[in-house]
């Protein structure tokens, strides 16, 4: 596939799966909801305005939303959507590791301003992230395993031995990846990104401070995180849906999307939001998940 395709296409479909999330959720509370293609004009309109920056800030705050987007984009371009051809065929240690580095320049300028829910929205995410990584690590390993291959675009268009129902360890995996997703994009049960009560928030707390074009550069690249995530959950389902012919290759991608949008909108309209203190265990299972299926495919 063409670079530039391939990366205008996940940037185009990103905000269209967060639009997909939140009117499965107005749908399930019985509301009308925002029309799904609310995401690109909140987009449109912040890109339009002026940057208000703290007095206090630094450069470090400047440079955090370009670098946030630009990580999550480098992101992009190593994870198949349409096809196991990506841009930047990537080992998958080096990609656990670049997707820490958006939150990283996220956390520090949640710190850099100064403000006190900023701080507090910055511990929570580190340690949020530190918790995931374990099961981040291990559920990439376990697909790296059954793929026989270390890159990303490598081990997840590989067709399982069997069925994907008859591979119970990829099914562990797919559901320690689900997991995940819902964390490492702060989304419920780990967090609530549509709250406004500062002393619950996780990454919106570290946001409170951008504004303008600044805000919808980190708006769309977590549009984008949840398109990565939502991507490599459904290539390991359904891993034959990555080598499709041509002329469906894009119809296969947009269905596989909107699955997964519309399974993040019924579970977090069906579940509450954790304790502080239950996220751990949360994250935990995820861990105990993904050791299970490396197990078994270790057994086998």
């Amino acid at each position: 596939m063409n670079p530039l395709l391939h990366m205008t296409l996940f940037v185009a479909l990103a905000p269209l799966l967060s639009g997909i999330i939140r009117k499965t959720k107005a749908f399930l509370s019985l509301r009308r909801g925002a029309p799904v293609w609310q995401p690109y004009l909140d987009l449109w309109k912040l890109f339009r305005r002026g940057i208000v920056r703290s007095s206090t800030a630094s450069w470090v705050f400047d440079l955090s939303a370009p670098v946030v987007l630009g990580g999550t984009l480098v992101l992009a371009a190593a994870t198949p959507l349409f096809s196991r051809e990506v841009p930047l065929p990537m080992h998958f240690v080096l990609y656990i590791y670049l997707m820490a580095l958006p939150r990283f320049f996220q956390t520090l300028a949640g710190l850099d301003t100064g403000s006190a829910f900023g701080g507090l929205g910055s511990s929570r995410e580190a340690a949020v992230s530190a918790m995931a990584e374990p099961a981040l690590l291990l559920s990439l390993c376990g697909l790296a395993y059954l793929g026989g291959a270390d890159t990303v675009n490598g081990f997840l268009p590989v067709t399982p031995e069997r069925s994907v129902l008859g591979s119970p360890e990829t099914i562990l995996i797919a559901g320690t990846l689900f997991l995940l997703l819902l964390a490492e994009n702060s989304r419920i049960p780990v967090d609530d990104p549509a709250t406004h009560l500062e002393l619950t928030m996780i990454h919106e707390a570290m946001v409170l401070d951008h504004s303008g074009v600044d805000l919808g550069m980190i708006q769309l690249a977590s549009s984008l995180r949840i398109a990565l995530f939502s991507a490599l959950v459904t290539a390991a389902l359904f891993p034959h849906t990555l080598n499709p012919p041509a002329h469906v290759a894009l119809p296969a991608a947009l269905l596989r999307l909107s699955l997964a949008g519309v399974l993040i909108g019924v579970v977090e309209a069906g579940t509450a939001r954790l304790k502080l203190s239950r996220i751990a265990a949360f994250l935990m299972v995820a861990t105990v998940l993904a050791a299970i299926a490396l197990a078994i495919r270790y057994a086998g």
